[in-house]
């Protein structure tokens, strides 16, 4: 044994101190002697072999023999009968006395109360049928023990018992499982369960959002903390509320709302019709009492902060399932008295409920097998990040990034350092297709690099209008830039925005400058400059890292705090090989090229083209017009559905801006091979870059080829007649679509072209696209 004995009344001390906690913990006793037994061995005090030893010889020399001596059976490992085991204990007390001090006693109950805890957890945990409200509180218990010190959860307690917990209370899903387990402890649980809303009786999770964004905070966290290196900025969650899966059951329960349910099987066009009555049934839906007594307290708690109400579906942010975009997430600016708060509040959780049956998340699953799937929807209630700025509420900037770059304009960007999308604002218009506007398109491996370089294109490709909460009006809405700043101190300004003057662009030299409104261009030259885009590289790479796949992060910066809201596995294009582009064709063969913005890949036996010339289009004078316009494109998409056909049109599909582009969903467009954004300089469409964009990750997971095209550029080709002269098979198809045969043309390649059918080339290297006529592959 080593070291000298402590003094008697140190070893008096520790002594007491043992007896009263064994007096106590008598039920735990066995495990505080295993505990002390362990510690004294890795202190160095007294192996547990000599223990061992020194228990049988004081048994042998008592005369009392061992059950275990001499047995021909008996392995290596002893298993000690009553009479060792007390000798046993006897010793430990003996040199625990003798080595220890009373906090090293304290240490060992406490482990041991941790672990019988934990034991009862787990079983409880592992009961069917257990409800959330008798698991939590076994939670609270448990995060309630002292804790050592040097305690990591993560080493010291068991993976079984966070396997149970993160099974129950959020999700499931085993890939999510095997990421979680690794890093989310029996505390990470506490947050949740203090939130959550839900019957009391309930078996509910919180659901794929929520349970991403938990684990993501968690990583990132973790991974800084071991670093030992301080953040550019200090990280944050926010403040989040969890209306549980099985509230949603109840709900539509409660309001005879199942026979619904029965839509997921129709066609796809009776769900387009049908949708926006459910919508209207499920917001006039009935809440229960305590759930109402509920989001009450929950609004007294958050005050008058504005909120954001999103989904989180059993099936959100998996692996191979992301549903970007496909539920609804609503914001409200959450002022005035509190019985109009709590009715806008339970409206929005009924509308996003209600989304569970759109058009889009049902095609969704249908296309991944997952439509038998009990769909439940659990509600992420978040006080959105932000601050107050003259009458509006907003974070400073806000943003969608990604670990995979599937968008290159230049062989300086390498697809494995990543890309974002950042705004000033709240980033929905990072995550969005909005009108005529543009995020800034950020390379993380070269952030200052980007597709313009002149300042007048570099002052046009920015963006104009912020997204916020007007807190007078109670309103989301869309702010010009000017109208939003004001006169007033605007936090991180010089960061965010250049000075565009005598035809050059140049970001604030300092926090303090003075420029006119209207020569303020959003460039985040100052943010790029900074630390910032390595920092949000690391984010990536370590959350990639942890997941073992690509991922995807929305992020916001509130002037102080920068807070992870949202993780999920990215979408991946799948990388075709180098694909050779067949210059030796003949001129009468080729039918259009493209030089700019070019993926790589390669669109084989098209039958059929779908062209809306963006001219023809600006021609049609209604709104009510062009929205017939995307309805048609969206029963061409049924009605093609055996056939292979691309889609080219104006500008940007999808926009929320119906001048700028035809405004489909995912539902009108998912069986198109390939979609083409035109933009004509006398049409005045500027195709914007889709990409980290929901729009353009619905086109990555189907495999929908997405192109840019420009044909009224030097070196490009566009065969004008082609287009123009083909035979338009569109009322052959769709008779009632006589008005709209104006605007929309249908080509079948093999008739219009002698037998042939169109290929389309893509090359990003060379960034090089070419569509030509050839026999079918």
């Amino acid at each position: 044994m080593k070291g000298e004995a402590p003094p008697p009344a140190r070893g008096r001390a520790t002594a007491e101190r043992l007896r009263e906690r064994l007096e106590e913990g008598a039920v735990i006793a066995a495990r505080i002697y295993r505990n002390l037994l362990i510690l004294l061995h890795t202190k160095g005090c007294v192996t547990i072999d000599t223990i061992h030893d020194e228990a049988a010889r004081r048994l042998e020399r008592e005369g009392v023999p061992s059950a275990a001596e001499n047995d021909p059976n008996r392995g290596l490992s002893i298993r000690w009968d009553s009479g060792l085991r007390d000798a046993v204990y006897a010793l430990i007390e003996h040199y625990t006395a003798e080595h220890l001090t009373p906090e090293d006693v304290d240490n060992a109950v406490h482990q041991a109360r941790r672990a019988e805890r934990a034991r009862t957890l787990e079983e409880i945990a592992n009961v069917p049928g257990v409800s959330f409200q008798l698991l939590a509180e076994k939670v609270i218990e448990y995060c309630r023990l002292p804790k050592e010190p040097g305690y990591d959860p993560l080493q010291q307690e068991s993976t079984g018992v966070r396997v149970a917990l993160i099974r129950h209370f959020l999700s499931d899903r085993l890939e999510f499982i095997g990421v979680a387990k690794r890093y989310l402890a029996v505390e990470d649980m506490l947050p949740i369960v203090q939130h959550a809303i839900g019957p009391r009786a309930g078996l509910g999770k919180v659901g794929g959002k929520a349970a991403g964004m938990v684990l993501a905070h968690k990583i990132v966290r973790r991974h800084f903390e071991k670093s030992g290196r301080e953040t550019p900025f200090p990280l944050g969650a926010p403040e989040s509320y969890y209306v549980r899966s099985d509230h949603f059951t109840e709900f539509v329960q409660r309001n005879g709302l199942m026979d619904y349910y029965d839509i997921k099987y129709k066609p796809i066009s009776e769900i387009r019709r049908s949708y926006p009555v459910i919508r209207e049934v499920f917001k006039n839906g009935q809440f229960a009492p305590y759930i109402m007594r509920e989001l009450r307290d929950l609004l007294e708690r958050v005050g008058d902060s504005p909120l954001v109400i999103r989904s989180s579906s059993l099936l959100e942010d998996n692996f191979g399932s992301t549903f970007s975009g496909k539920y609804e997430s609503i914001f409200l600016g959450n002022q005035g008295r509190i019985e109009q708060r709590l009715e806008q509040l339970i409206g929005a959780i009924a509308e996003v409920y209600a989304s569970t049956l759109g058009p889009d998340p049902i095609l969704y699953r249908r296309e991944r097998n997952l439509i038998d799937y009990d769909e439940k929807m659990a509600v992420l209630i978040q006080k959105v990040v932000g601050f107050r700025h003259r009458r509006f509420w907003l974070p400073a900037w806000a943003g969608v990034a990604f670990s995979k770059n599937e968008w290159r304009w230049s062989p300086r960007i390498r697809r494995e350092e990543g890309l974002a999308r950042i705004v000033l604002g709240l980033g929905t218009r990072a995550v969005d297709r909005v009108g005529d506007d543009y995020p800034r398109m950020v390379p993380l491996g070269n952030p200052t690099l980007r597709p313009e370089i002149e300042a007048e294109d570099i002052t046009r490709y920015s963006q104009r209008i912020v997204d916020a909460i007007n807190l007078e009006t109670n309103r989301f809405e869309r702010v010009p830039l000017a109208d939003l700043l004001g006169d007033e101190a605007f936090p991180d300004l010089h960061r965010i925005v250049s000075i565009a003057e005598h035809g050059m662009i140049a970001a604030p030299t300092s926090s303090r400058f003075a420029a006119e409104k209207s020569s303020l261009v959003v460039t985040f030259d100052g943010l790029l400059a900074g630390p910032f885009p390595a920092f949000l590289r690391e984010i990536l790479g370590v959350l990639a890292e942890a997941y073992d796949s690509p991922i995807d992060v929305e992020f916001a910066f509130d002037g102080r705090t920068f807070f992870i809201l949202q993780a999920r596995p990215q979408a991946e294009r799948i990388q075709a090989s180098e694909v050779a582009i067949p210059e030796d064709t003949p001129e009468e063969r080729k039918v259009f090229s493209a030089s700019r913005f070019v993926p790589t890949g390669k669109v084989a036996d098209i039958e059929y083209v779908v062209f809306i010339d963006p001219v023809d289009y600006g021609r049609v004078s209604t709104a009510e017009r062009k929205s017939a316009i995307g309805r048609l494109v969206g029963r061409l998409n049924d009605r093609l559905e055996r056939s292979r056909f691309i889609l080219m049109g104006p500008g940007r599909w999808g926009s929320n801006n119906i001048d700028l582009g035809v405004r489909v969903r995912y539902a009108d467009i998912h069986r198109t091979k390939a979609l083409i954004e035109i933009a004509r300089a006398r049409g005045g469409y500027t195709p914007e870059v889709s990409f980290g964009t929901h729009f353009f990750q619905d086109l990555i997971e189907s495999g929908i080829s997405y192109l840019p095209l420009y044909p009224d550029e030097s070196g490009n080709l566009f065969n004008e007649r082609f287009f123009r002269e083909s035979p338009n098979m569109l009322v052959s198809l769709l008779s009632e679509a006589v008005e709209e045969a104006e605007t929309v043309r249908v080509i079948h390649v093999p008739s219009a072209a002698g037998g042939l059918f169109l290929h389309l080339y893509m090359n990003a290297d060379k960034e090089k696209a070419l569509a030509v006529l050839g026999p079918k592959a």
